[in-house]
């Protein structure tokens, strides 16, 4: 497969079948159904068995249910109490903030606060250094009275450009007094990412954790579908809050309300709950609170009403021999203590042992809506119904369908449905419209033509294109999975001809050149960072072969049914919505070698392409002059001028038409090679440390080997000056090199070549060790052949050890919970290996020792398109 430089899930369905608290089976067999039963609170001691998504046996533990220790309450219909209230007002909310601010006078203006003693202090934020306090500590009787200066205070608050949270966060916590009741209501509708995504979530974690020790509670609030839910979810459980998802106003209203009646109740002084010897982890949970809050440390919980229930799960993990010596203890899978686990994982960022949690209480209805979790919005919308039935409706458990060991989601992984699509691409073909209906574009959009800097105005192209035929079904051209993150493209190719725009004769040669053979290129990105953006493809099959690989896997269906029967006529649906983006992880993530390989193969390569640089045919300035006023290069791609929508990038983002998010880019290297970013192109490294002297024993001023194919060339070692500083980029690529030139024979070369079949070079290689010179067609024919098994060898160790793990990380910014890795600064991994080099932006990664392998992660802020509504 080639590679790249460049959803929502569903809520869960409620089958008929009922369920039970279900037992864990020593063995797996066919799945059974469970009796069913409401979800309840445990009061003694019980086990369970951490299954992964493949119904593997991970960990073993042992459940302890504890009462939270609590004070008496006391009263605060006296004693002061704060709401800090911090809102988002950049560019991004620009739809949801008028409402936002109804709803905050709505709520600060109710009779029954009255009689409350509660201050308010209202805080708004937007791109870095742009904080504002709208008015601080004002009671909230005075916000009441008709026309208040404060309710103007409210009204006037307007959009501006980007998204720093920490700072609305940080002069909160600044408000917080000893000995009164604070709670801190954070909203925002984005990604937490000026200056820097990475720099944003450090500080808004040690800002709650700042706050751990005092009497102050920190709900997060997160609007519609493009707010950061996995931060703000970590923001609320590190703030002894809770996150909601705020769908609709009413969410945002039921929220401050919530708050604010807990300020003007008798409230528990806070309670501090270690963490028992011998246990890995507790979370506590309160139905009435509606709070679930996980660590692997100390539990602070603050701002609880006297009236409130209140339960400490502590689990103490247990050898195979330990759990199954514990017979007096009944094992309960599906209980609240399983569904609490999953919760407080997901919270804290732990993913995959949140999915194995979950998967691990049977429950075969929120298993199948979520096991294929990865994004921000597949995540929240696990988060949601795990609270859903914990915390509001314990009852609905018993409409689930519950079986007797793990639901195993045996269906394709869709990357390996790409591999076996790209594998057959002349034996399928696409209803090019029906793809056009159903997909979700994720980036800016474009406008043709070219905008004047100075007065805004675009000139749209004096050509366009229209297409030759209709083309309703179209062969794929290619699939192209990214290296770097997790997307991947799928590329449809079109004839065209090229026409004027006020109208007119196709245009049929220029400059003597006939254009009879032009076509467009459109990629569509059928994932991108994780998120699938089209459900299913309208197929047509003419493989039977293909057909009934496909039919095995449950892909194919016909008006929402499985088939079973070939026709090459029928069109298909073939569904990409229910599969898995990536395989489950066994075991551990065994990297080691697999950057050497790649760096290897990406180098003689590299020579193979330099070698072959290709030139378009030979012609005249004048002829390049008239493809260019035609849209056209040398080689006849179409380059139509596009500019954006919008004049100015800062007023579309305070506008809302522009929105950013963050992305993930993932780069793999070792203890002195950073990434592969870090090798040299063949022509620079051949300049860098060779010298290359012609027939006349003259070196070649600046020698590149596209010129040197006759092999009437001499190579020898450059004498280098004392600037040149010789680095492990340098001795890798010259054992390579001097090897393939013949200069220091040693064989590693030809191991490799012949190693992905390309005999015809190593052979070449072996002879130029004895001064033997090819001949220029066969060595033309022989570097063509070995450059494409060079890539094809590449792209496979790609799919096979990296493209996983590369969708993973590119989707959550997180690694699998298998990789028992601690994450590092640039600064602190510079300390230990000094001959890693880093960029400035390579400085704002977060690094992973994986073995003798070094994974990078940056996080990236990207622009994308909004409609606005209101």
């Amino acid at each position: 497969m080639a590679k790249s430089t460049t959803a929502k899930s569903a809520p869960a369905k409620k089958p008929a079948a009922k369920s039970k608290t279900a037992k864990a089976r020593a063995t797996p067999g066919v799945p059974a159904l469970a009796p069913a039963a409401p979800l309840s609170r445990l009061n003694a001691r019980s086990k369970f068995t951490l299954f992964n998504l493949l119904g593997q046996p991970r960990a073993h533990y042992l459940v302890e249910p504890i009462e939270l220790p609590r004070d008496p309450a006391k009263s605060n219909a006296k004693a002061v109490a704060h709401s800090v209230i911090v809102v988002d007002r950049s560019g991004s909310m620009y739809s949801d903030l008028p409402a936002t601010k109804e709803t905050l006078l709505k709520i600060l203006t109710l009779d029954e606060y009255a009689q409350y003693n509660l201050l308010v202090t209202l805080i708004s934020y937007s791109s870095s250094g742009d904080v504002i306090c709208h008015f601080e500590r004002v009671p909230i009787r005075e916000i009441m009275k008709k026309d208040s200066k404060y309710q103007k205070d409210i009204k006037s608050i307007q959009t501006s450009a980007l998204t720093c949270i920490s700072q609305g966060l940080r002069m909160a916590s600044e408000k917080v007094k000893d000995g009164e009741l604070t709670a801190i209501t954070l909203h925002t509708d984005g990604y937490a990412n000026d200056p820097s995504p990475n720099s944003e979530a450090t500080q808004l974690i040690k800002l709650c954790d700042d706050m751990k020790h005092k009497d102050v509670f920190v709900n997060t609030l997160a609007y519609g579908d493009y707010s950061d839910f996995r931060l703000l979810s970590r923001v609320a459980n590190a703030g002894s809050g809770a996150c909601m998802k705020a769908g609709k106003i009413s969410d945002v209203y039921s929220s401050l309300y919530s708050s604010t009646k807990t300020l003007g109740s008798s409230v528990t002084p806070p309670v501090e709950v270690p963490l028992a010897s011998g246990f890995e982890y507790q979370v506590f949970v309160s139905r009435s609170a509606g709070r679930v809050n996980g660590a692997a440390e100390t539990l602070s919980i603050r701002g609880l009403k006297a009236e409130d229930d209140s339960v400490v799960y502590r689990y103490r993990k247990l050898t195979k021999a330990e759990y199954d010596k514990l017979t007096d203890v009944p094992t309960e899978q599906t209980s609240e203590a399983v569904f609490v686990f999953a919760k407080g994982h997901l919270s804290e960022g732990n993913l995959n042992t949140a999915k194995y949690a979950l998967a691990s209480t049977f429950d075969a209805t929120l298993v199948g809506a979520h096991a294929r979790a990865l994004t921000n919005n597949q995540v929240a919308a696990m988060a949601q119904d795990i609270d859903a039935l914990v915390l509001f409706h314990p009852e609905q458990l018993a409409q689930h369908t519950v079986l007797d060991q793990v639901p195993v989601n045996k269906k394709i992984p869709f990357l390996t449905l790409i591999n076996l699509l790209d594998a057959n691409r002349g034996h399928f073909v696409i209803n090019r419209k029906a793809l056009q209906d159903v997909y979700v574009r994720r980036g800016l959009k474009r406008i043709s033509g070219e905008r004047d800097k100075e007065t805004g105005k675009v000139t749209e192209p004096w050509l366009k294109t229209e297409f030759v035929n209709d083309d309703a079904y179209l062969p794929i051209s290619s699939f192209d999975v990214n290296r770097n993150t997790a997307t991947m493209n799928m590329m449809l190719t079109r004839k065209v001809k090229l026409v004027p725009a006020a109208g007119g004769a196709a245009i049929a040669e220029v400059a003597g050149i006939k254009l009879d053979g032009l076509s467009t290129f459109n990629n569509y990105t059928l994932v991108g960072d994780g998120e699938l953006t089209v459900p299913y493809l309208k197929v047509k099959i003419s493989d039977k072969s293909l057909f009934e690989k496909l039919m095995h896997e449950g892909v194919l269906e016909v008006d929402g049914q499985a088939v079973t029967k070939f026709d090459k006529d029928q069109e298909y649906t073939l569904r990409l919505d229910q599969l898995p983006i990536v395989p489950p992880f066994e075991g551990t993530v065994n990297l080691d070698g697999v950057f050497d390989e790649l760096a290897r193969l990406k180098v003689l390569s590299g020579l193979c392409g330099a070698h072959l640089k290709e030139e378009s045919a030979e012609l005249t300035p004048e002829q390049v002059e008239e493809l260019k006023k035609h849209y056209l290069s040398k080689s006849l791609f179409l380059n139509f001028p596009t500019t954006t929508p919008y004049a100015k990038l800062e007023d579309a983002l305070a506008d809302g038409s522009v929105d950013t998010r963050t992305s993930y880019k993932i780069d793999i290297g070792t203890k002195s090679i950073l990434n592969l970013s870090k090798l040299h192109s063949a022509n620079k490294f051949l300049d860098r440390m060779y010298e290359v002297l012609g027939a006349d024993g003259k070196p070649l001023d600046k020698p590149a080997f596209e010129d040197v194919l006759d092999g009437n060339v001499t190579y020898k070692h450059k004498a280098l000056s004392a600037r040149t500083k010789v680095t492990k980029v340098d001795d890798f690529m010259k054992g390579l090199f001097d090897d393939f030139l013949g200069l220091r024979p040693s064989g590693s070369v030809v191991k490799i070549l012949e190693g992905v079949g390309a005999d015809k070079l190593a052979a070449i290689v072996k002879d130029r060790a004895k001064g033997k010179q090819p001949a220029r067609k066969a060595f033309v024919e022989a570097l063509a052949d070995a450059r494409k098994k060079l890539d094809d060898r590449s792209d496979a160790l790609f799919a096979e050890k990296l493209s996983a793990l590369v969708f993973y990380v590119g989707a959550t910014g997180l690694l699998p919970d298998e990789v028992e890795a601690k994450a590092q600064s640039a600064d602190a991994l510079a300390g230990k290996y000094p001959e890693l080099a880093f960029s400035k932006d390579e400085k704002e990664g977060t690094f992973f020792e994986v073995g003798d392998t070094i994974l990078s992660v940056y996080a990236k802020t990207e622009y994308f398109s909004r409609d606005k509504q209101g």
